[in-house]
């Protein structure tokens, strides 16, 4: 399959391709995903069986090793409680009377079978000082009946016997022996008095059959999940497989996988000559692994089952969602660039779909640029008339912000309260040489300082103020170099548009007029939703806002009757025009006026130029729009309407509609205002 994807014909020959870049996107994505599920699906897999199984089995041994640690310690507390009791009875007078004369009423009273039965051992001897047994009793624990260990005995008399061999009154002996019965828990005391004194008079032995009734109470008090065997070492029985698994004596427990289902696990115990006597054996399933490997199956499945749902999903997602359109597009342009207006194309070393787009597309730019620079050529040969007077207008705009801040400036020195401080200063030279008497004698003196005071707060806050003033008058001349600049970027070319933000934009141009809005006392509303990203000449659209916001301030500051707003709104219509509503509470106009507003040379103003609205008039028209005004009548105020199209920005649009931003349309961003809500607001 993978050699008839590789290895096909070109489309424009009859050479083989092998090439992975002549492939199309769908095949090209069709094997990288086959490549990455299968990475991802064998990576799970190995994961699971070389990392996952192996913590399994060994948490399981772990397990395995800890049960028989507390099957020993079972066994070791049961010897224990065997010793207990034997050193009772050899710390016991009656004990040391009877190893001394032989009484027989010790002997019928405390060596019958009751004794068995209370005790629960199946096993008692007492041995005089001369390793003599006076008395010994066995019998088989399923029974009841008598039983002889004959081996037992030997073991006790034996010269040096660990049972007899009491060197000091608290020694004591606790452990296992082997016997032709099975393995016995012996334990064994000196005989003392019943105040622990010597001399050792002889021994108590004990013991108990590790018969399967005590194997399953074993099993019961380590509730151990599993099948517990305690097996004779010196059994001739064992198999020769179990004996070669078995751990070295002494050594920790040693676990063998028996089958997939079954873990045995066993340990040696020696008796009390530290001879092999024992083997604890373990035979527990294997659930931990059985439910590790399920585990492990069941998640490779679901991985084979996601995979291939991700790649039939991911697969027809390709096929609808990007091979689809990206084809249709490359029809598109194709056809686009195949028509007389866009038949210039380049060069593409590709041959799958991308390589259609982009040499339609590279083609169709072309031909937009050469467009461009015809209606470039087109706008400044039409454009030179107007050029002087809208750099005069747009200056003049500017120069008068300038001259209200100058104003302001005047005012406030003339007002200033400077010639005080010169009364001030004088009043302080005459009185110098009498200094000390003026300050505290003259009741002049405490005032002047009280006044000197105040002059001096007064001052500062004039001082803070005109800096103000100057700073927007720094920012109106900027704005004038700005008008300049761009106006020479338009003698060189035509309008463009570029990502514009429009409340930072009105925010600008705003603050550009602060020093009118000032004079006016009108406030700002603007009222907009969640606007997108619009697609405007930013420029030349902050010149015709500046324009219509100074005409809107000069209108309401002609009418000193009411409290003005100036009121912005902003509207996007579904076609992605863009409207801008300017709203004022100034001098409106009649219908006649209305008809000549945006003329050349028209103006109500005695100081108008008549160049502003027609300027306003040639750039929207130019930016494909259109502008109107509107009144109810003289005195009701006026709305100003500008209408853009296209000037939404969607994320489908062709990027070639973006050019770089000038200097001037830069620079103009670079002036820092507060930041306007999208909510209606107040400036």
């Amino acid at each position: 399959m993978l050699s008839h994807i590789i290895i096909g014909k070109c489309p424009n020959t009859e050479q083989v391709c092998t090439n992975w870049v002549e492939m199309s996107i769908r095949y090209q994505m069709t094997l990288l995903l086959v490549a990455l599920s299968t990475f991802f699906v064998g990576t799970t897999w190995a994961m699971q069986h070389y990392v996952m199984l192996p913590a399994f089995a060994s948490i399981e041994r772990e397990s395995a090793v800890h049960s028989l640690g507390r099957c020993i310690e079972a066994i070791e507390a049961e010897t224990r409680t065997i010793s207990m009791l034997a050193g009772d009875y050899a710390a016991w007078d009656d004990t040391c009377v009877f190893v001394t004369d032989g009484n027989e009423a010790y002997r019928e009273s405390n060596l019958t079978r009751s004794f068995h039965q209370t005790t629960g051992n199946d096993f008692l001897a007492i041995v005089n000082g001369q390793s003599e047994v006076l008395a010994t009793s066995c019998i088989a624990p399923e029974s009841g009946q008598p039983r002889a260990v004959p081996e037992v005995l030997a073991m006790i008399q034996a010269a040096g016997s660990p049972f007899t061999d009491f060197s000091d009154k608290d020694q004591s002996l606790e452990g296992m022996v082997h016997t032709s019965f099975g393995p016995l828990l012996v334990a064994a005391h000196p005989i003392l008095t019943s105040k622990r004194e010597g001399p050792v008079r002889g021994s108590v032995i004990m013991g108990r059959f590790l018969n399967p009734k005590v194997t399953a109470d074993l099993s019961e008090q380590i509730h151990a999940a599993s099948n517990l065997a305690i097996l004779d070492f010196n059994n001739s029985g064992i198999s020769d497989q179990i004996r070669t698994s078995l751990p070295v004596s002494g050594v920790a427990a040693k676990t063998v996988e028996i089958d997939k289902a079954t873990l045995r696990a066993s340990i040696v115990h020696n008796d009390v000559f530290e001879k092999p006597l024992i083997i604890v054996t373990l035979l527990i399933p294997r659930t931990i692994s059985l439910q590790g490997r399920a585990t492990a199956n069941l998640a490779t499945i679901c991985g084979l089952i996601g995979v291939v749902s991700m790649l039939f999903g991911t697969g027809l997602a390709l096929r609808y969602r990007v091979v689809a359109p990206l084809q249709k597009m490359a029809a598109h342009v194709a056809k686009v660039g195949e028509t007389d207006n866009l038949d210039a194309r380049l060069q593409s070393t590709r041959g799958d779909e991308i390589g259609i787009l982009a040499r339609s597309f590279d083609g169709m730019v072309e031909k937009l640029a050469e467009s461009r620079e015809k209606i470039q050529a087109a706008a400044h040969r039409a454009g030179m008339a107007e050029i002087a007077s809208e750099v005069l207008h747009n200056v003049g705009n500017a120069v008068n912000t300038a001259n209200c801040c100058v104003e302001l400036v005047e005012d406030r020195l003339t007002a200033s309260r400077l010639s005080g401080l010169e009364m001030a200063t004088l009043m302080l030279a005459e009185q110098a040489p009498q200094a000390a008497h003026f300050f505290s004698q003259d009741p002049r003196g405490p005032k002047l300082v009280h006044y000197l005071v105040s002059l001096n707060n007064t001052l500062q806050r004039e001082r803070c103020e005109n800096l103000e003033e100057l700073r927007r008058l720094q920012d109106t001349i900027r704005h004038i170099r700005d008008a300049i600049a761009s106006q020479q970027g338009h003698a060189r070319r035509s309008d463009f548009r570029q990502r514009v933000e429009l409340i930072s934009l009105l925010e600008e141009s705003l603050l550009l007029n602060a020093a009118l809005q000032q004079q006016t006392g009108a406030q700002v509303k603007i009222i907009a939703g969640d606007l997108p990203e619009f697609h405007l000449n930013r420029s030349r659209l902050a010149q015709v806002l500046v324009n219509l916001e100074k005409n809107a301030f000069l209108a309401m500051q002609s009418v000193a009757d009411r409290e003005h707003v100036l009121e912005i709104a902003i509207d996007i219509f579904a076609d992605d025009s863009l409207q801008i509503s300017l709203r004022d509470s100034g001098v409106g106009f009649t219908s006649e006026v209305q008809n000549r507003l945006f003329a050349q040379g028209y103006t109500t103003r005695v100081e108008g130029s008549g160049q502003g609205l027609h300027y306003c008039s040639n750039v929207i028209r130019e930016m494909g729009g259109e502008i109107w005004a509107e009144s109810d009548g003289p005195g009701l105020g006026a709305v100003f309407i500008i209408s853009i199209p296209r000037a939404v920005r969607r994320s489908q649009q062709l990027s070639a509609s973006s050019e770089p931003r000038s200097d001037a349309s830069s620079a103009t961003e670079s002036v820092n205002t507060s930041s306007y809500e999208k909510a209606e607001q107040y400036v």
